[in-house]
């Protein structure tokens, strides 16, 4: 058994997959926007597909699962991703010294992403 996908629920799917093919660099499996269910794929085939599925519910605080982005460029991606549309979830209670910024994608759903070089898979294609 293993993790095959993640996915993400959503409210308006043209919004989520814009920001999510942005962030990540991955590309729709599908060839036609299918406004309930999408799947966005790894184009190298090297990373698991991240989901989205239509729903009309959002997101509860607190969050039971979020997603975790490794980067080696944590602040030129966080500035990317509000520039795509991610908040910045402010009120967080940080550790000293945190490696991790915690954002919500334009739907609200919390992702991390964290400053560790050596496990580093946030390499979009830009």
């Amino acid at each position: 058994m293993h993790v095959a996908t993640v996915v993400i629920n959503v409210s308006d799917m043209a919004r989520a997959l814009a920001f999510w093919r942005a962030a990540l660099g991955y590309v729709p499996r599908e060839s036609e926007l299918d406004p309930e269910f999408m799947m966005l794929v790894d184009p190298d085939s090297r990373r698991i597909p991240v989901s989205l599925q239509r729903t009309d519910d959002r997101p509860t605080q607190p969050v039971r699962v979020h997603i975790d982005l490794y980067t080696s460029e944590q602040q030129r991606h966080v500035e990317r991703l509000l520039a795509l549309g991610a908040t910045r979830v402010e009120d967080w209670p940080y550790p000293p010294e945190a490696d991790f910024v915690v954002l919500r994608d334009p739907d609200g759903n919390e992702f991390c992403l964290i400053d560790q070089p050596e496990l580093s898979v946030v390499t979009p294609h830009e």
